[in-house]
């Protein structure tokens, strides 16, 4: 495995496939936020002589479920030059990112596809999606309000310490939202030119909206309040530059739709799209660690995994564990472990997973299956971290 690992001598050459591949400008502060990727990364490449011809990297995340913290890679920039494809260069990187993250004791990982096609053969599925929502600004309609709150505005990056640490205190426990370092604030400042509007009562802030004004657009990249009162207390921030642009743009990545942000909805643009897929590295400890929200018994899984060998075979899950089974043949669910990780990540029912003839059972009622599919959580993932 070591023969694909980057070396420092050759970040420069891993950049210029990037800015080939995926046509980029060259310029300063790209370059900057990219290294940056590769600093906190574990970057994989094959070389041609001395040239790297395909990359990618894996960034360390912590994403919560419920009161647990599951180690998650995120994978980023597969890169290949067009005249080496073909080849199976990405398929091997990404292989080997895999089995490596594996034995580095992930759980989970996550990437932005470019092909939901070619990453499901690679155990990935749909997990998040993400809504746009689009508004002219004479149909905003935030609701006014009498409060003693204050909105200040201030850039990112003069207020990332204060930003970070209220998305500890209160954004990092929610369920799906990755547990942001550090490392990841700093690496927002360098690619972001965010703007932020802070909300405060007397004692603290009680939320924030990261925006940037785009030409005529005003967007809203990330939203994170409290209460009620600093949600409108936000709106109206917004509102107040009507006179200022053509559009308000909400990005949102909560997995539902949330966009009351205007009395008449029928008068916004919503637009979903896929955002990211996800797949469960290590069925094993994923599982052991998972929590569940309700007994359900005893279930026989049958994992079908063409990448990961270590996650075949039937396991045996209880709310309060998982051991391997044998025989193989006494299984009650049987699933490849792309259907099986949209259905413990809540992307899909155990019911839409049956009708879409997404795995089998046998040996199984309806009323366990009933218990099983409600210990699963649903719809859990809301973050926007982008890699």
């Amino acid at each position: 495995m070591e023969n694909f690992i980057l070396q420092p001598s050759e970040r420069e050459s891993l950049y210029q496939l990037y800015l080939y591949a995926f046509n980029r400008q060259d310029t300063p502060a790209r370059k900057v936020f990219f290294m940056e990727r590769v600093e906190h990364g574990k970057v994989f490449r094959i070389k041609d002589g001395e040239q790297i011809v395909s990359g990618l990297y894996r960034l360390p995340f912590e994403l919560r479920i419920g009161n647990q913290l599951f180690q998650m890679g995120g994978i980023g920039d597969v890169m290949t030059y067009p005249e080496y494809g073909g080849h199976g260069y990405a398929t091997t990187l990404l292989k080997t990112v895999l089995e490596d993250m594996n034995i580095e004791g992930y759980e989970l990982s996550f990437l932005a596809p470019f092909s939901q096609r070619y990453y499901r053969r690679l155990g990935f599925e749909q997990a998040e999606s993400s809504f746009t929502y689009e508004i002219q600004p004479s149909k905003f309609r935030p609701i006014r309000i009498k409060s003693n709150l204050q909105v200040k505005r201030a850039s990112f990056s003069s207020s990332m310490d204060e930003i970070a640490e209220y998305y500890r205190q209160t954004v990092a426990n929610q369920d799906g939202k990755i547990n942001r370092q550090p490392w990841r604030w700093h690496y927002l400042t360098l690619k972001n030119k965010w703007n932020v509007a802070k909300v405060y009562d007397s004692t603290q802030m009680t939320g924030y909206a990261l925006y940037e004004i785009q030409r005529t657009d005003l967007v809203v990249s990330e939203m994170n309040y409290q209460d009620g009162d600093t949600y409108q207390s936000l709106l109206n921030f917004i509102a107040a530059h009507s006179s200022m642009v053509e559009r308000f743009i909400f990005k949102d990545y909560s997995n539902f739709y949330q966009g009351y942000y205007s009395l008449e909805p029928g008068e916004m643009s919503v637009h979903v799209e896929p955002y990211m897929m996800g797949r469960i590295v290590n069925f094993k400890r994923f599982i052991a660690k998972y929590p569940f929200e309700n007994e359900f018994g005893t279930i026989l899984i049958k994992v079908e995994d063409d990448v990961l060998q270590s996650n075949n075979g039937v396991w045996k899950i209880s709310k309060t564990g998982i051991e391997q089974a044998l025989p193989e043949e006494n299984w009650q669910i049987k699933g490849k472990i792309n259907d099986l990780s949209a259905f413990f990540l809540g992307q899909l029912s155990l019911k839409q997973t049956l009708q879409l003839h997404r795995i089998q059972t046998q040996a199984i009622d309806d009323k366990q299956l009933a218990q099983f599919d409600s210990a699963v959580k649903k719809n859990i993932l809301g973050f926007n971290d982008y890699f």
